[in-house]
């Protein structure tokens, strides 16, 4: 044998292993796309039974990395679950929760940053305005607790919400909690310039649309 049918023979040696890895490879990323997908059907009953629980959306993949979330496109609609959930467990509308609490004021701030996140990132229109209108909620919920910076906290509330109706037009939970905004901003400027404290107009349910059970519609 010679040495050139040697370097051929070599050469289909290494094209035949590659090949081979590559089959597997593609086979791990299709296993990989598969458990993905039901991870989420899962995580979204999960969260219904236990949203305490962490994880709830992520699959044990194969490949590192998890490249089978970015291929199907799904990674939106993950930080937006993540969102929710982070929400519910900062427990806006539980007139027991103490905002001195430590515990409290890091979920609602781990809330507040996952929205951030969200609505900063090239993410759909309509999950971008659902983390800004869930940001105005975040803030209602603190107006009726907190009593320093008023007029700051309702300015951004108001901005929050007004953004998530200009993202997207249909988002009516937004445009409710914009109103109850705006009910409080009269109200303050109106006590404010009688030099009396807010009395908190508005009434009940001020806690904002959404916030009673923000996993709704997963």
């Amino acid at each position: 044998m010679t040495r050139r049918e040697i370097v051929e023979r070599s050469l289909i040696g290494v094209g035949a292993v590659m090949c081979l890895v590559l089959a597997l490879a593609l086979g791990m990323l299709a296993l990989d796309v598969a458990r993905t997908r039901d991870a989420l059907a899962q995580g979204d009953v999960r969260y219904l039974v236990a949203p305490e629980r962490t994880n709830l959306w992520r699959a044990e993949t194969l490949i590192p990395s998890d490249p089978a979330v970015g291929l199907i496109g799904v990674d939106d609609d993950i930080e937006l679950r993540r969102g929710v959930r982070a929400v519910l467990l900062a427990r806006l509308a539980d007139p027991a929760v103490s905002i001195s609490d430590p515990a409290i004021a890091l979920l609602r701030n781990a809330a507040q940053a996952q929205l951030d996140y969200i609505v900063a990132s090239d993410a759909s229109a309509e999950d971008k305005s659902r983390a800004a209108g869930l940001l105005g909620v975040i803030a209602l919920a603190r107006l009726e607790q907190e009593t320093q910076d008023r007029v700051a906290a309702l300015s951004a509330t108001v901005a929050n919400l007004q953004l998530a109706i200009e993202l997207d037009p249909s988002n009516d939970d937004a445009k409710y909690n914009l109103e109850l905004a705006l009910q409080r901003a009269r109200g303050t400027q109106l006590t404010e310039g009688a030099g009396g404290q807010n009395p908190s107009p508005g009434g009940a349910g001020s806690s904002g649309a959404g916030a009673g059970d923000p996993g709704s519609g997963y």
